[in-house]
């Protein structure tokens, strides 16, 4: 802490005070012009040098690792400050977090069991149906070594999902640990629940979806799932990732975790770290039965931090800035299939909070071109799709400078 800061908290001013004049300083730094960016927009010479945006040197559009571009809630900022001092302290949190991604999922938790009681009285472990892990990435690495890491086994994914388990399966081949993958093609760039249903063998240890898929964007219906599931034997682990499931549009759509609640033999894997804006605090949670648990917690290195808990808790029951990252999304999706469309280039339709476009060139020029002049985007299975990008959401004026630039790019490369 700076001696100016110290010796401002020496002289009596609160905490509370000078955390919320801070956050409050830190929030106006970001702010732009609305006005001038709109006449910049009108008249399409808006660029990287006039952008300045959420947790992001200035001059920089970063539109490459699907990140939400209005960060985080300022109710999850408010609860860092309120608690960041007490972090010299053990905390014991999960209680108050279960409550509110019950609450928000719509699950009911089981009352207290008084047969659980420990030493002194107190309770066990409240059984609940979520997994709380640092960051969804920990989680599914936690299912990895809980499902494969002894050899012997076998996982089937879609050939372009995410691929975060099915990476670890390679690299446990390559440390002599035999483990048996299965790329299943994709169909229409989605998920091929029957070909992967056909898929399954006597060695059959796991099965994942990811949906939204990523990096394509494409969308699973929960009849296609359910049916999925409910095909699948019972010893073998469906795992489903829905890191961007909260992008979905449809008012209407259902997402699985009624799965994981009513089948023993699968997980459902969130995280805030993208429609909440949180990835730097490592937070995430797994929706699933009692047994995948136990497999799981043998395999555990830890809990969250008490800040991510609590900043969490917030941003989960902050409802209008959670409104706001799905808008932001949304009207970047509409921007750009707009946009795409009228330079007739192919694109695959998103649910997500990021989609791929076919430029007809190799990417990879484009895409250097692109970051020379401030924007950075990314092309996820370049093998695959060697002349694609995947551009992430920005704001309206970012998403705006991606535009500019693009075109500008495009028209010069060959």
């Amino acid at each position: 802490m700076q001696p100016r800061v110290i010796e401002t908290l020496n002289k009596g001013v609160s905490r509370r005070r000078f955390l919320t004049s801070a956050l409050a300083a830190g929030a106006a730094l970001t702010l732009a012009d609305k006005l001038a960016l709109a006449q910049e927009m009108a008249t399409g010479k808006l660029t990287a040098k006039d952008i300045h945006g959420v947790g992001v040197e200035p001059g920089l559009v970063r539109m490459a690792l699907n990140e939400n571009p209005i960060g985080p809630s300022p109710r999850a900022l408010q609860a860092i400050a309120e608690n960041m001092f007490n972090i010299n302290r053990y905390s014991f949190g999960g209680g108050d977090m279960n409550q509110a991604l019950a609450d928000f999922d719509g699950i009911e938790l089981p009352k207290p069991d008084p047969s659980r009681r420990g030493q002194g009285g107190r309770f066990r472990r409240r059984r609940t149906p979520f997994f709380i892990t640092a960051g969804s990435g920990a989680l599914l690495s936690q299912i990895s070594l809980a499902y494969l890491s002894k050899g012997g086994g076998e996982i089937i994914e879609a050939e372009q999902g995410y691929g975060s388990v099915m990476g670890d399966a390679e690299d446990y081949n390559e440390m002599g640990i035999e483990t048996n993958v299965i790329k299943v093609p994709m169909k229409n760039y989605g998920h091929d629940l029957d070909a992967m249903l056909q898929a399954i063998t006597p060695k059959t240890t796991m099965v994942v979806i990811t949906n939204p898929n990523n990096p394509t964007g494409t969308l699973l219906s929960y009849a296609e799932q359910e049916k999925f599931v409910a095909a699948v034997p019972s010893n073998i682990l469906v795992v489903i990732d829905e890191a961007y499931i909260q992008f979905v549009k449809d008012p209407n759509y259902k997402n699985t975790a009624t799965l994981a609640t009513k089948y023993d033999n699968v997980i459902v894997t969130r995280t805030f770290s993208k429609v909440f804006g949180m990835p730097a605090m490592r937070l995430g949670y797994g929706i699933c039965s009692e047994p995948i648990q136990e497999k799981l917690r043998f395999y555990s290195t830890g809990s969250p931090n008490m800040l991510a808990y609590v900043a969490g808790e917030a941003a989960i029951k902050d409802r209008a800035h959670y409104r706001r990252s799905q808008e932001v999304v949304w009207h970047f999706r509409d921007r750009l299939e707009e946009e795409f469309t009228k330079m007739g280039l192919e694109y695959i339709p998103s649910s997500s909070n990021f989609m791929m476009v076919n430029l007809g060139k190799p990417s990879m020029n484009i895409m250097r071109a692109m970051f020379e002049k401030g924007v950075m985007v990314t092309n996820r299975r370049r093998e695959a799709y060697p002349t694609w990008i995947r551009v992430s959401s920005g704001s309206e004026a970012e998403t705006e400078v991606f535009l500019n630039v693009l075109k500008e790019v495009m028209g010069k490369t060959i």
